[in-house]
């Protein structure tokens, strides 16, 4: 399953306007995609595949763990996203209400920046999504 998702997620990359990426083959297995923390005392990690997302144009692959919540956030640059593995829920904030999807894996969404949103993965195994963002990107908390 996951390596349908894995292929569902690829395909979605050809959709992608502008030249986010290079053109010349380039082979990342998943065994040597580096990953590192996010953030002290959070358990989402973090996996470049193409670019550095705190500097323009990148993609990466997010891990966190089954049954995790995200605290309440917002990023600084518009992103894009695909489930690759696990069931996904976001949540918009919408004029003090939150609004809930869930989103199996192949499902894709879009935030736009500084908009204050939840994550959570509702599986009992790890989550997986691509985030594709095309300006630097990072993450923040609600204050």
């Amino acid at each position: 399953m996951a390596d349908h998702s894995l292929l569902l997620a690829l395909a979605a990359l050809s959709f992608v306007p502008g030249q986010a990426f290079a053109l010349e083959d380039s082979y990342l297995p998943a065994g040597n995609i580096p990953y590192v923390a996010e953030a002290p005392d959070q358990p989402q990690r973090l996996g470049a595949l193409w670019g550095e997302r705190a500097k323009g144009p990148a993609g990466t692959l997010l891990k966190v763990p089954g049954n995790w919540r995200a605290p309440v956030h917002a990023h600084t640059a518009d992103y894009r996203a695909v489930v690759i593995q696990g069931l996904w829920a976001h949540w918009q904030m919408d004029g003090g209400e939150a609004t809930k999807v869930e989103l199996p894996p192949g499902s894709y969404w879009t935030q736009k920046a500084n908009e204050m949103h939840d994550d959570a993965c509702l599986s009992d195994t790890e989550c997986v999504i691509l985030l594709i963002n095309d300006a630097p990107y990072e993450t923040y908390l609600q204050k």
